[in-house]
This record gives C-alpha cells, sequence and structure tokens, in this order.
C-alpha cells in the first residue's frame, strides 16, 4: 500500500537506473539502498519510505531472495502489500544498520523455517473484514522462539505436507512447521483440532 500516490516512473519511486549485466540481461528495478529505509511498523509489519520527492511510504512489504541458493547475500526484492514489485536491493550490506538487520531478520523469517514446539493460542481477530471471515491469530513457541502468525483463512495459509506435519504460512511470508502434530503438548493437539480437524 502507498502512502503517496504512484509516481510517473519508476525514478520517482526511488528505483535507480540497472546497473551490472545480471541487472540489465534480466530487466531488475534496483533499489537505491542509500535512500531506502526500513522499519517495523506497530503490529510488527515490515515497512518501507523512500527518500525523494514523492516521499512514498510502504506500509506492507513482502521479501523474497532472487537467488537464494546461489547468492542468498544479495539481490532481495521487496514486493508491496498487494504483491507487486517494488523493486529489488543489490547489495543488501548497503543499507543502513538497523534497514539490514530488518532485512536479514525477514529474510531469515521466510527461509528458515522453525518448527512448532507449542501452540499456545489461537484466537479470533474480527477488525479486519468487518467480522464475516476473521483473521486467526496463531501464537506458537518454535524452537527459535515465539511467533505469531495471522491468517486471513485456512485454506491459503496451512498446508498438509504428510500425515500430521503441516505448513503454516501468513501473508507476509513468515511460517512455521509442525513436524508431527501427535507430538505436540496435549493442549496444542487441542488447538489443532479445533482448527484443523485433526
Amino acid at each position: 500500500m502507498l502512502e503517496a500516490g504512484e509516481p510517473r516512473d519508476r525514478t520517482a519511486a526511488g528505483v535507480s537506473a540497472a546497473a551490472g549485466p545480471l541487472a540489465e540481461d534480466d530487466g531488475m528495478a534496483l533499489l537505491d539502498p542509500a535512500r531506502l529505509s526500513l522499519r517495523r511498523g506497530p503490529t510488527g509489519v515490515l515497512r518501507a519510505t523512500v527518500a525523494g520527492p514523492a516521499g512514498l511510504s510502504y506500509l506492507q512489504l513482502a521479501v523474497y531472495r532472487a537467488f537464494p541458493l546461489s547468492e542468498p547475500g544479495r539481490w532481495v526484492t521487496l514486493l508491496d502489500g498487494e504483491g507487486r514489485e517494488i523493486g529489488t536491493i543489490a547489495d543488501p550490506a548497503a543499507l543502513d544498520a538497523e534497514s539490514g538487520r530488518l532485512l536479514a531478520e525477514e529474510c531469515d523469517l521466510r527461509y528458515l523455517t522453525p518448527h512448532v514446539v507449542e501452540v499456545v493460542e489461537v484466537r479470533e481477530d474480527t477488525t479486519e473484514g468487518g467480522g464475516w471471515s476473521p483473521t486467526l491469530i496463531w501464537v506458537l513457541e518454535t524452537d527459535r522462539g515465539p511467533l505469531r502468525l495471522r491468517l486471513p483463512n485456512l485454506v491459503d495459509h496451512v498446508r498438509a505436507l504428510g500425515t500430521h506435519r503441516y505448513l503454516i504460512q501468513d501473508r507476509e511470508g513468515r511460517r512455521a512447521e509442525i513436524v508431527d502434530a501427535t507430538a505436540l503438548p496435549a493442549a496444542s493437539r487441542a488447538w489443532l483440532r479445533r482448527y484443523l480437524w485433526l
């Protein structure tokens, strides 16, 4: 989502001209790290501000590594809340320290899948969607620490990977894996029975 109007051209959005063979060959729109600032909003969602005449702010971001296996430390693409590409950061190390830390944290959330050790609770948030289809907030304890996932629905955000094994992924791309639902504590299994009909 944009706070300001759409720019007339990509330069106004803080996107520099493609530099380097890879960017030219693949048609990547590169973001200038010196003009980009990443922060978290009140609910923990990653946001971006692009300095420049338009002064654009993106209130919700998703991040993807263009080459997660061959070059995991470079070429990170940012998408807005509607799934539209904002641009690619060729060298995340060139970001300011806080933006770099948040980008690395978000990439870790996307590409390093924590394993659920406890489902603390699942609660319904009716403030989104007018209560017709409440967002489910999953409060989890994982092998990498606590994690909260916001799921608009179960059909698109919970995937069975096998018998008693599930991948839960929220709309920002954060995810957690239940390796074996039968091995979780009784209270966790009760939450899963209620929402996943185990």
